[in-house]
């Protein structure tokens, strides 16, 4: 893939963004932090390191996180090494991979708010 064709922060953004009952916050030293839920209940879903082309998100399960990882599209991310979690490396896959990395990586987490709570933000 062409460098130029890579995703970008603002793709990764606005992507994240349109989810169901998304927010951002600024953490870590500059890292944009995407969350479901709201301030009372939420969940992490994914990071994106700004400038750095680097975006954090849950895979469906370890087997598939060690393919990207195989592929060379993905890396451990050292501070969550667990539960197939994985640091995509935005340079090497398409705005539809990203986008479609994001929206499971949403689903996977919101499945594990509370039946209340995904009621409420809409995320039966």
């Amino acid at each position: 893939m062409n460098k130029n064709d890579s995703t970008t922060d603002e793709q990764v953004h606005a992507s994240a963004m349109a989810l169901t009952s998304t927010y951002m916050t600024e953490q870590w030293m500059g890292s944009h932090v995407y969350k479901v839920g709201d301030a009372d209940r939420f969940k992490m879903f994914a990071i994106l390191n700004p400038g750095k082309s680097r975006l954090t998100v849950k895979t469906a399960s370890p087997e598939t996180a060690d393919l990207l990882i195989q592929a060379g599209v993905a890396e451990r991310n050292a501070h969550m090494p667990r539960a197939g979690w994985v640091m995509l490396k935005l340079d090497r896959l398409s705005t539809d991979d990203v986008e479609e990395r994001l929206i499971t990586s949403h689903s996977l987490t919101s499945a594990t708010l509370p039946k209340l709570f995904r009621k409420k933000f809409g995320l039966n």
